[in-house]
């Protein structure tokens, strides 16, 4: 499963969300497909595998003391 989660940095968090970032430690069952700084809000997109929403949701708590999330479940687009 593919997710896709927004994050809007708590005003005056963003030292504490690049802490986090730098020292996370990504479960195994995690893939990490990309991690974007983006100008503009949201402030961040991060695209992630997960086996479950279960998992995806524990995976992005670790982010809510910084950070407002809003995470997707993403589909892939078939070509016809």
């Amino acid at each position: 499963m593919i997710f896709v989660s927004m994050l809007d940095v708590i005003p005056g968090k963003v030292d504490e969300l690049q802490k986090i970032i730098n020292t996370i430690k990504v479960p195994k069952d995690i893939k990490i497909r990309e991690f974007l700084s983006l100008f503009g809000k949201p402030d961040y997109i991060l695209t992630f595998e997960a086996p479950s929403e279960e998992k995806a949701l524990s995976f992005i708590l670790k982010f809510v003391s910084v950070a407002v999330p809003k995470t997707s479940l993403g589909m892939p687009v078939e070509k016809k």
